[in-house]
């Protein structure tokens, strides 16, 4: 009688400017409609913000990204939506080319506009909930140009304390995956990223129901 032999995990590697509030946060909320042999690892990760521009990391990431089918590279656009970004000219583009080609073109990016608090920012309720807050917001995260300091500010009086960046991963663990999709969405947004993630085989989940 023939052994089912255990399915070979794919290996999606993490890049971002902190490996516990942006990769690990990320990996949270892919992991609700990943595909079962997807395994998502955080790479590079004791470098941290600026140290990602540093010779350090290319050579780190050259070595690093061979064991992986795919890494996806999170960066900050430190600026709200604008026409410069809508046209694909944001200064971190070039700096992902570079990645890119050092990662033998397995490279998938995700430009977080203007942080990565602005996906917490599409699901408000999950934040209320997590902070025992009534906080309303109903616009588009994207053009919010400090999305970290207005979750400080919605959760100033939360028995928890304001918000903080170490908040993010287990934040992100409980956020609904549609909702973000829904409303973090157009050019460069959470929506357009997931798509593509969905195109390559490493999401599965269908947001007509």
């Amino acid at each position: 009688m023939k052994q089912n032999k255990k399915k070979t995990k794919i290996k999606i590697g993490v890049v971002g400017e902190n490996s516990m509030n942006d990769s690990e946060a990320l990996i949270a909320l892919l992991r609700k409609t990943a595909l079962e042999d997807i395994d998502f690892q955080v790479i590079t990760k004791n470098l941290k913000g600026g140290g990602l521009d540093s010779v350090k990391f290319f050579k780190l990431l050259e070595d690093e990204a061979k064991d992986f089918k795919y890494i996806i590279f999170i960066r900050d656009s430190d600026e709200a939506m604008n026409e410069q970004i809508f046209t694909h000219k944001h200064i971190r583009d070039e700096w992902f080319r570079k990645a890119n080609k050092i990662s033998d073109g397995k490279g998938i990016f995700f430009l977080a506009i203007a942080e990565m608090e602005a996906l917490i920012l599409a699901d408000i309720e999950t934040f209320n909930h997590f902070y025992g807050v009534t906080a309303q917001f109903s616009g588009n995260p994207m053009m919010i140009q400090d999305p970290k300091k207005k979750l400080e500010t919605f959760s100033s009086k939360s028995r928890k304390g304001k918000y903080d960046e170490t908040h993010a991963p287990d934040i992100f663990e409980k956020l609904e995956f549609k909702t973000v999709y829904a409303r973090h969405k157009g050019e460069r947004s959470f929506q357009t990223f997931a798509d593509e993630l969905k195109k390559l085989n490493i999401l599965k989940f269908d947001v007509s129901k």
